[in-house]
C-alpha cells in the first residue's frame, strides 16, 4: 500500500472543494498544453507525480508556503525521478506567480492533506487553473491499488538483482531518518574504518549527515530498492518493506528504535494484543529474515526474543542513542543555537506519545495535551528555581499537529527537531505519559515526572505493557495539581536511588560507548 493509497483509506482525497473532487489526470493534461506548470508542494505528490509521467513530467517551478525552504536548490528535495528538471531552480514562495497572468499557468498541488487551503490560497491570488495529484489519483484508481506499482516494483527489483552484492556496503533504515541507534553506529563506524559505502535513508533530504554518509530518498522507490538490493548488511530499527527481497548472503541487524528497556509492546506482543491483522503480515515477514539484534539489557533481549519471535544470534552492546546522554552540555548549546533560547534557561522537555484511533486498523492521531504549562511552569521556579522553558515534543508520527496547538511564548515547538535524544540530553528535566524515552533521562538521573490522565483507557484499549506502570521508578501523577506537587515535593537523593534500583533489576549499565562496542560487532561482521 503506497502513501496514495493510505491517504484515500483515511479519505483525505474528498475534497469541500468539489471542483477538485471531479478533476481527472486527462483534464490536466488538456489544461496544461501551451501553458507553464509550478508544481505547488515538494511533498509525496510531486514525487509521485515524476513517478506517474516520468521523461513526460516538466515544471517551470516549484512553490512551497513552509519558508524554512526558500531559496533551496529543488533538486535537493524533489525525487530523482525527476532527473537534471530542476539543476537550476530554487524553491520559491506563491509570489513567483504574480509575474504571469492566470491564463498562462497551471499550478499542481502536491499536498496530500492540505490541498484544499492551497486551492483557496490560489483563488485569493486570482489563479484558479489547479490541479491537487491525490483526487485525480483517488479518480484514477476508483479507490483501488495502483494496478501498475507492484509490476513497476518488480521490475525495479529484478534489474537490482542482477547487480553483485557490496559486502562493504551498509544500509541504514531508521523510523526517524538520520537518529536513533543508528546514528551513533555510523559515526563510530566512520571513526573505526574507512572502507565502508555507509548509506542513509531519509524521508526528507534537507536533512544533513557527516561527511562519509551518502543520502537516498525513501520516495524514490527505484534507488531505495537498488542500494537495499546491493547492500551487504541493513541496519534498521523499524522494519523491513515487504517491497524488499533479502538476498543470499545479505545481512540484516535490528537495532530497534527504543532504548534499553522499552515500556509498551511491539511486534508480535502488540500484534496479539490488537488482533491488528496488517501488524501480524509484517511482523511475519520482518522476522523471519533478521539475522541479528543489537539490544540494550537483559530485559531487552528477553523482550526483543518474544516481540520478534526471534531465536538468533543477540549482540547486547547497551543503548548508542543513548550515548548522546553523556555529552549533555555539547548538545545543549547545539539546541539552544538552534531555536534561539538563550543560555541562561532552564528546559523542560514535554513529550507525550501519540494514541490511535481504532476503526479497523490502528490509525496514529496527535493526543490531546494534558499538560497545564502555566501551573508546571510555576511549579518547576518554585522547586528549581531559575527561568523554565517547555520544549512540546509530539511523537514523530504526529509531529505535525503540533503547528496547530495554541502555545504560550515559554513554550518552544521542538517537534520538527530530527533527534529526539539530543533534545533529551539537553533538557534538565522531562515529563511524558508512556513513551518509553522516559527511561533515558534516568540513564544519567535526570528527573522524569510522568502525566497519565487516561492510564486506564490508555493500557486496556490501546496499547498493553511490557512493565507494570506503577512500578516504575518516576513520580506519577493523573492531574495537572498532582504532577505540580510532585514536582514541587521532588527529592533528588531519593529519586536517585529509586531509579538505581529499577536500572539495576532490569540489567541497565549505560556508560556512553554503548555505540563503540555496536560498530566493533558490524565491523567484525564484515571482516568475518
Amino acid at each position: 500500500m503506497d502513501k496514495i493509497d493510505q491517504a484515500i483509506q483515511k479519505k483525505h482525497h474528498i475534497s469541500k472543494n468539489k471542483t477538485l473532487n471531479r478533476q481527472t489526470w486527462q483534464e490536466f493534461e488538456e489544461a496544461l498544453k501551451g501553458k507553464r506548470l509550478f508544481l505547488f508542494g515538494v511533498g509525496n505528490g510531486a514525487d509521485y507525480y515524476y513517478e506517474k509521467y516520468g521523461q513526460n513530467a516538466c515544471a517551470e517551478g516549484v512553490i512551497e508556503n513552509d519558508q524554512s525552504l526558500w531559496g533551496v536548490d529543488a533538486q535537493e528535495i524533489i525525487s530523482e525521478m525527476a532527473g537534471d528538471n530542476y539543476q537550476d531552480v530554487k524553491i520559491t514562495d506563491i509570489s513567483v506567480l504574480n509575474q504571469y497572468s492566470a491564463e498562462e499557468v497551471v499550478i499542481l498541488i502536491s499536498s496530500f492533506r492540505y490541498y484544499s487551503e492551497i486551492a483557496e490560497q490560489l483563488e485569493e491570488a486570482g489563479f484558479s487553473n489547479y490541479f491537487a495529484v491525490l483526487p485525480m489519483e483517488a479518480n484514477q484508481r476508483g479507490g483501488m491499488v495502483d494496478p501498475g506499482r507492484e509490476d513497476r516494483i518488480s521490475s525495479y527489483t529484478r534489474e537490482s538483482d542482477k547487480q553483485p552484492i557490496n559486502k562493504k556496503k551498509i544500509v541504514f533504515l531508521a523510523m526517524c531518518d538520520y537518529a536513533g541507534h543508528g546514528k551513533e553506529i555510523a559515526r563510530q563506524l566512520l571513526k573505526l574504518r574507512d572502507d565502508l559505502d555507509l548509506v542513509w535513508v531519509v524521508k526528507d533530504l534537507r536533512k544533513r549527515a557527516p561527511d562519509g554518509i551518502r543520502r537516498i530518498s525513501r520516495r524514490n522507490n527505484k534507488r531505495f530498492i537498488y542500494e537495499m538490493s546491493t547492500a551487504g548488511i541493513w541496519i534498521c530499527d523499524t522494519g523491513i518493506p515487504s517491497q524488499i527481497k533479502k538476498r543470499e548472503g545479505q545481512v540484516y541487524i535490528q537495532v530497534k528504535h527504543w532504548a534499553s528497556v522499552t515500556l509498551k509492546s511491539f511486534g508480535y506482543d502488540l500484534a496479539r494484543f490488537r488482533q491488528e491483522k496488517s501488524l501480524i503480515e509484517f511482523c511475519d515477514y520482518d522476522s523471519k529474515i533478521i539475522d541479528y539484534i543489537i539490544t540494550g539489557s537483559e530485559f531487552d533481549t528477553a523482550t526483543c526474543r518474544r516481540g520478534f519471535a526471534f531465536e538468533g544470534e543477540v549482540f547486547q552492546a547497551g543503548s548508542p542513542r543513548s550515548d548522546a546522554l553523556f555529552h549533555g552540555l555539547e548538545y545543549r548549546e547545539t539546541v539552544s543555537q538552534y531555536y534561539h533560547l538563550g543560555k541562561d534557561k532552564k528546559l523542560l522537555l514535554y513529550a507525550p506519545t501519540f494514541r490511535s484511533k481504532k476503526g479497523g486498523e490502528y490509525i496514529p492521531q496527535a493526543s490531546h495535551i494534558d499538560l497545564d504549562f502555566a501551573k508546571v511552569k510555576e511549579g518547576l521556579e518554585k522547586r528549581f528555581g531559575g527561568d523554565w522553558l517547555i520544549l512540546l515534543r509530539l511523537h514523530p508520527v504526529v509531529a505535525e499537529e503540533s503547528k496547530k496547538l495554541d502555545k504560550p511564548e515559554y513554550v518552544v515547538d521542538v517537534s520538527d527537531y530530527y533527534d529526539s535524544e539530543e533534545l533529551v540530553a539537553a533538557s534538565d528535566i522531562m515529563v511524558t505519559d508512556y513513551s518509553s524515552i522516559m527511561f533515558e533521562p534516568a540513564f544519567v538521573k535526570k528527573p522524569v515526572f510522568l502525566l497519565a490522565v487516561d492510564k486506564d483507557e490508555y493500557i486496556d484499549g490501546e496499547r498493553s505493557l511490557l512493565i507494570e506502570y506503577d512500578h516504575l521508578p518516576f513520580p506519577t501523577a493523573k492531574s495537572n495539581e498532582e504532577l505540580v506537587r510532585n514536582i514541587v515535593c521532588f527529592g533528588q537523593e531519593e529519586y536517585d536511588a529509586k531509579v538505581q534500583s529499577f536500572l539495576d533489576e532490569y540489567g541497565v549499565h549505560e556508560d556512553g560507548h554503548a555505540g563503540e562496542r555496536a560498530a566493533g560487532f558490524v565491523s567484525r561482521l564484515i571482516d568475518r
